[in-house]
């Protein structure tokens, strides 16, 4: 029986917390089958990279994806013809934060590839590449750090330096283009349709390849316009000129709305190809180069590409990646929506390299590579756990923002996960996908969470709205067999504005239910129950609209999508804050303060990333001293932590009173035994895991108490006795 003293100034804990570990926990679809990626944390707009991650020899694949800028790694298992990878996420603390895009090229010669990223500049606005070192810690695992803050060209024969812009939503070529070892970079210019090149002369200048110095070479490199205006490309009929304009004058016409270029060598003749992707379609499109090293001309293409196969039909702007996904030498292709938009869910193409790393051929596998292996929702996922069935196991219940299957065909709605596991260890199958049957509704950004507003002994369900409203589901079924038959829309006429993000709890500790909600604008509007615990009433005005005086945007931002969960830890609340950002803050200083500033404690939790707009929910899933941090982002995943809570007072020297509590676990009757007498007036509570006050009770105290908990749902919970001047504290199972 582990128990804590607390005495003297160490009425309210100082809780330490450690370094936070990712769990895998299994996860099973409708049919039964298991996710071999399941928390994974979703991809929608990813781009493929390799790398040696762990300096084994075999070429690991990292993708980026635009839609949250995560950074998810896989290691190779390093069999020769096999799709073969396992989710490493400990390898993307070893990159840097970028957004928008990011490509792994090797710049100089060192058979490791270093980072290519788009870069802005808040101060000066200026938007341009940003390179990263790639290189070996001492345990031989990739680690980077700043070559190019942000690259620069000159014009051939000058010194002056220029920005070398590129688009945020572009997807820039960055390879030899000129076969004379070191990096170039083509790209679009700024007004779109040309392709610029921009020459790495490092080599030229005696450099070797380890150097980035660009000369602006080409100003229509391939001698071909992209209009956006229809799928095929203007080419021109000779070498000479630059299609449409004999004269070689390109004019900078109407910005057209984004573009991806792969260049690759289709042929083994030594030049470049690339495949294009453009906003405005749905193909992807490659070009053959009929020129030389030195000037491209492309003179043949390939509109609806691979057309030996089933050709690319992404949804919304694709861009293709040059890989090799089963590790047999040669590398194939990989195409996915290159924007958010209308991006179908589980979407990411795979073609199979069946010619040879000289002369590719590409073979159509499967439209959802990777991501049919995943947790994955659409866009947006708000996670909460709930034990839906009464069977003492927490269970999921996620609502999303939006799946896209096609224009006709998209929704949002709740999905629920019954741990099929034990008390030790949790197991997930997705039982419901439209939980509630909210897919009817056509709504938007659906955020659960549950508790008993009505006295009845089960959890009822509120959800937030995208619009800022909440609707309120009453349970009509029990703790055990739940039914939600009927909703009430824009409960107690609340409205935050966006993003209404909101949660459950007894805020001021008087037994009764309150409401927490955060919103896109960041702060958190605190809703105090004006009712009473079985009926709960909350006026359409917040009681208070900066709880905490907490702003979950980043400078510069306008978005916060502040996401609160207040839980209770051995008696003291702590307030964990999901945001735009992705990071997960931490607040004390809360008990008798709901009017003043809280205070951001600086934890391990603020190093865990999953992409942007993280919404958690907590508890303790396995039966341990832990708790779970279960956390949803924008690309439509979920994510699973654990955190070993310690408090300092579990040091303290030990006092001259000792209590225990059993049986424990019990079945509803505990005893509470102390070693020495107590002889005074104490109170005594239990809180669940969500820091709601189930029992409380003050009585008169001298060495022995019995605790009827027959009327509490089985579960975990904290017990606390409390004097005058000490409190004791012990975790208690209900069977």
């Amino acid at each position: 029986m582990k128990y804590v003293l607390l005495i003297g100034i160490f009425l309210f804990p100082v809780l330490v917390f450690a370094q936070p570990t990712r769990l895998m926990a299994p996860f099973e679809s409708l049919t039964g089958d298991v996710y071999e990626y399941a928390l994974t944390g979703g991809l929608t707009n990813p781009q493929f990279s390799e790398i040696d991650l762990d300096g084994d020899g075999d070429q690991d694949l990292v993708y980026f994806d635009r839609v949250g800028f995560a950074i998810v790694p896989f290691l190779n298992g390093g069999t020769a013809n096999t799709v073969d990878y396992t989710f490493a996420p400990e390898y993307a603390y070893r990159f840097p934060k970028v957004e928008n895009w990011m490509l792994l090229r090797d710049y100089n010669c060192d058979n490791l590839e270093d980072l290519f990223a788009y870069k802005y500049d808040v101060l000066t606005g200026r938007v341009s590449i940003t390179v990263y070192r790639a290189s070996r810690d001492a345990q031989n695992k990739i680690q980077f750090t700043l070559a190019e803050n942000s690259i620069d060209y000159t014009l051939k024969g000058q010194t002056q330096g220029y920005n070398l812009f590129n688009s945020s939503a572009d997807l820039p070529a960055i390879d030899d283009i000129d076969g004379d070892g070191d990096m170039d970079i083509l790209n679009f210019n700024s007004s779109g349709g040309y392709i610029e090149m921009f020459r790495n002369e490092s080599q030229e200048n005696g450099w070797g390849c380890d150097s980035l110095n660009y000369v602006f070479y080409d100003n229509c490199w391939g001698r071909m316009y992209e209009s956006g205006v229809t799928e095929s490309i203007s080419l021109s009929p000779s070498i000479d000129s630059c299609a449409g304009y004999p004269n070689w004058n390109p004019v900078r016409r109407a910005r057209h709305a984004g573009s991806t270029i792969l260049s690759l060598d289709m042929n083994n003749d030594g030049v470049k190809e690339i495949i294009l992707g453009d906003l405005s379609f749905t193909n992807l499109n490659l070009l053959t180069n009929g020129g030389n090293k030195d000037t491209a001309h492309l003179t043949a293409q390939e509109t609806f590409f691979p057309m030996n196969s089933i050709s690319a039909d992404i949804e919304i702007f694709p861009a293709a990646f040059y890989v090799d996904v089963n590790n047999d030498g040669a590398k194939d292709l990989v195409a996915a929506p290159n924007i958010l938009g209308n991006s179908k869910n589980l979407e990411n193409w795979y073609y199979k390299n069946t010619g040879t790393a000289n002369f590719p051929v590409f073979t159509y596998q499967e439209s959802q590579f990777l991501v049919d292996e995943m947790i994955d929702l659409g866009t947006g996922a708000a996670p909460a756990f709930w034990d839906y069935n009464g069977d003492g196991l927490m269970d999921i219940l996620v609502g999303n923002y939006n799946e896209y299957i096609s224009p006709a065909i998209q929704g949002c709605y709740l999905s629920l996960y019954e741990n099929i596991g034990t008390t030790s260890q949790p197991a997930y199958r997705l039982v419901n996908n439209d939980f509630a049957n909210m897919k009817q509704y056509n709504l938007r950004r659906l955020t659960p969470t549950l508790a008993d507003m009505d006295g009845d002994n089960d959890k009822d369900l509120l959800l937030g709205e995208e619009d800022g409203l909440l609707i309120y589901l009453k349970n009509e079924g029990s703790s055990t067999n739940p039914s939600f038959p009927g909703l009430i829309p824009n409960y107690a006429g609340i409205d935050v504005g966006q993003n209404a993000t909101p949660q459950l709890v007894d805020v001021n500790r008087d037994g009764k239910i309150d409401l927490l909600i955060g919103e896109r604008n960041g702060n958190t509007n605190y809703y105090q129950n004006i009712g009473t615990a079985a009926a709960p009433s909350f006026s359409s005005v917040a009681t208070s609209e900066t709880f905490g005086f907490i702003d979950a945007k980043l400078p510069g931002t306008t978005e916060g999508n502040s996401a609160p969960q207040l839980v209770d830890i051995n008696g003291e609340h702590h307030l964990f804050m999901g945001n735009e950002s992705g990071e997960i803050w931490q607040y004390t200083n809360i008990d008798n303060n709901l009017a003043g500033t809280f205070t951001r404690v600086n934890t391990v939790l603020n190093s865990i990333d999953e992409g942007e707009e993280s919404i958690i929910s907590i508890a303790n899933i396995n039966n341990d001293a832990q708790f779970e941090f279960l956390i949803g982002n924008k690309r439509g995943g979920l994510g699973l932590y654990t955190e070993y809570i310690v408090s300092s007072l579990d040091i303290v020297s030990a006092s001259s009173n000792t209590f225990t509590v059993a049986p424990n676990p019990t079945n509803g009757q505990v005893n509470i035994e102390f070693a020495n007498l107590i002889n005074k007036n104490v109170v005594l509570q239990v809180r669940n895991m969500l820091g709601q006050v189930v029992l409380s009770k003050g009585v008169w105290l001298e060495q022995t108490m019995n605790v009827n908990l027959q009327n509490l749902p089985t579960g975990t919970y904290v017990l606390s006795v409390e004097t005058d001047k000490e409190r004791y504290i012990s975790k208690l199972i209900k069977q």
